[in-house]
């Protein structure tokens, strides 16, 4: 009887435990979920949603077999774009050409805040040679998400626009550019996409409420342009002021921020959040709701004093410091084309010598072609004549000035014989003019008279400056017109390095500011200094110019390297500074180990301004607390091995 008394307590007991993790009030592994969570009937419904979510994305997946990678799961894509009326969400697997692919396309209309429910959407795909597909997707597959099956004809680089229409405008919106690889093995050993870390909201979730989001951008708060957002997005956590960033269509981030000035709706934002963010105005307490978080008694771990010596932990103080700020810019080793020059013959002819080939260095003055000219020869025919007419002309007017003047000649022989000197001298000096606007100097011009009869119709090209051929198109024999390109030469002692700056970062780039350029192995790093930033936006990239000049006497920076600057932008104080090396991915939260009365607590922070070696530490940790400073990764391992591999990151955080 008791045996069977015993039974049935242990089969209550176990019923009672699979209920309450059904409920979701009984948590397995090291994190705690909290869903938005309505009636019985709307959490059926939302369960039904995300499994038919996640089928959609994946169903195409498990047709290829566990071959398409080293662990049986296809490598997939996110794309998250905003424009003034729409946000696109698009998923889709790594694409290969002439094969259809399905891209989970979520559209939503930010003036209603609602999912489009109707009404057709063009994909447009244009190749790098500009040949344009249209696939018309007439309806969605459901509310707010199409579901096209599009398929690229080869391989290489696709530019995909989305046309919509509404209410009779079409509204046109440009995604990043797509990869295309030529078969399923080269997909294979393609590097797979980083996912983005942070707290999922799907669309479905979001469509239910009146959700938005809106950019970071500078406002007036008091008549002074600075960094700002409505009220409405920041949320009260325990007296912190937080506010949630959308980095991806379903993905958000918690951010604690530091406020300044308050003015007509919208508060200045001193630290937190970047320009060009987007931030949620509507609906950010159900993010919070969805939101994970680190449950603290299992990111503690306790170590005896013998092993952190064994372990080589090292604690220290966390307080302030400085740190230079560097933004990093793409940009492109190109031509300084103020020391470049394209030389041209002036008058047409036929090649007779070519002394220089591509890629040639010439000195200044040096002969780098010859030519057979006959339109110079008749400039030059036309100036020797012009000279034995003045010279005549001088005679005959110097001896009738004698005799004008000795009252032997009339006065109109001496009035003709002026008159002709005059002509002939201007006639001179215009095929002079002539000969020196075809480049030739007065040094040649005074011996012309008394040269051999070949300097008549030849003519030597010379180079401008010091310089290096870099095109030529000349060759012997050829007849060559007078506005042709014969050569293209530039001084390469010297390089520009074209830096493209995102308008959001448009404000910390000035003139003067230090640069650290840097490349492939093969190009050193080298410092410079901003020397010109472009006053205006580029209307098709969105980015404004800025321009280093670099000297480039050791020949290793070549025109057309693609280079990264590092611009320094700021040093700056902040009030809680460690060393970057010291943070840690503990599951999906950027962590520092916190020595407490407890242990080692791995401590979830928000991380600001950085640089190579230092982090800011906007929330999180405050000045003063006892922090691990050196081999942290230990107590990670520890973390991990406790909790048996559930809490695995992907190693130090940058």
């Amino acid at each position: 009887m008791k045996k069977n008394r015993g039974r049935i307590i242990f089969i209550s007991s176990f019923i009672v435990l699979l209920l309450l993790a059904g409920l979701g009030f009984l948590r397995f592994g090291p994190y705690k979920v909290m869903v938005v969570r309505g009636d019985a009937e709307s959490e059926k419904h939302e369960g039904h949603e995300r499994e038919q979510h996640a089928r959609e994305i994946s169903d195409d997946h498990s047709s290829h077999g566990p071959e398409h990678d080293d662990h049986g799961q296809e490598k997939s894509s996110q794309v998250t774009v905003w424009d003034d009326r729409f946000e696109i969400f698009m998923e889709h697997p790594f694409v290969v050409a002439n094969k259809p692919t399905k891209f989970v396309t979520h559209v939503t209309d930010r003036i209603t805040l609602k999912p489009r429910r109707k009404g057709s959407v063009t994909f447009v795909l244009t190749d790098n040679d500009g040949i344009s597909k249209r696939h018309v997707e007439k309806t969605p597959a459901r509310d707010g998400i199409y579901i096209p099956r599009l398929t690229f004809s080869h391989s290489g680089i696709w530019n995909v626009s989305l046309n919509i229409a509404v209410e009779g405008k079409k509204y046109v919106v440009k995604l990043p550019t797509i990869k295309v690889y030529k078969s399923q093995a080269e997909v294979d050993r393609a590097a797979g996409t980083e996912e983005v870390a942070g707290i999922s909201f799907l669309k479905e979730q979001q469509w239910k409420m009146p959700f938005a989001t809106e950019v970071v951008q500078q406002r007036e708060i008091h008549s002074q342009a600075v960094p700002a957002v409505p009220e409405s997005a920041i949320i009260d956590e325990s007296g912190k002021p937080v506010a949630f960033v959308q980095l991806a269509g379903e993905t958000f981030e918690k951010r604690y921020l530091k406020l300044g000035k308050k003015d007509h709706g919208f508060v200045q934002v001193l630290s937190g959040l970047s320009e060009g963010e987007y931030i949620t105005t509507k609906g950010a307490y159900a993010i919070m709701e969805a939101g994970h978080e680190l449950h603290n008694d299992e990111s503690i771990v306790q170590l005896s004093e013998k092993d952190v010596r064994r372990f080589g932990i090292e604690v220290g103080k966390a307080g302030p410091g400085e740190f230079e700020v560097y933004l990093s810019v793409p940009g492109e080793i190109t031509i300084n084309t103020d020391r470049m020059a394209h030389i041209v013959p002036r008058v047409p002819g036929i090649v007779r010598e070519v002394r220089k080939r591509l890629g040639d260095p010439v000195k200044q003055g040096e002969v780098m072609a010859v030519m057979e000219s006959r339109d110079l020869a008749d400039f030059k025919t036309a100036y020797l004549a012009s000279i034995e007419r003045f010279e005549l002309a001088s005679t005959t007017f110097e001896r009738e000035d004698k005799l004008w003047k000795e009252k032997i000649t009339s006065e109109q022989d001496y009035l003709d014989a002026k008159k002709a000197f005059a002509e002939t001298k201007i006639r001179m000096r215009s095929a002079e003019q002539k000969l020196r606007a075809l480049g030739f100097n007065a040094k040649y011009l005074e011996k012309l008279p008394s040269g051999s009869a070949e300097l008549l119709t030849t003519f030597e090209i010379t180079a401008p400056f010091n310089c290096t051929v870099i095109q030529k198109h000349i060759t012997l024999g050829e007849v060559v017109k007078d506005d042709a390109d014969i050569f293209i030469v530039a001084d390469l002692d010297t390089v520009w390095v074209d830096l493209q700056v995102h308008r959001k970062d448009v404000g910390l780039i000035r003139k003067g500011q230090k640069v650290i350029i840097s490349a492939q192995s093969s190009v050193p790093e080298t410092k410079g200094v901003i020397g010109y930033v472009a006053p205006v936006i580029d209307e098709k990239t969105r980015t404004a110019l800025a321009r280093v000049v670099l000297d480039n006497t050791s020949g290793l920076l070549r025109p057309g390297t693609f280079v990264t600057a590092n611009v320094l932008v700021k040093q700056l104080n902040a009030e809680v500074v460690v060393a970057k090396n010291i943070l840690q991915d503990v599951g999906d939260k950027t962590c520092i180990f916190v020595k407490s009365e407890h242990g080692f607590e791995a401590r979830p922070v928000t991380i600001g301004r950085s640089n190579e070696r230092k982090v800011e530490i906007v929330s999180g940790l405050r000045a003063g607390e006892t922090i691990v400073t050196k081999n942290s990764f230990r107590l990670k391992a520890e973390l991990e091995r406790v909790a048996g591999g559930g809490l695995a990151g992907h190693g130090h955080a940058h």
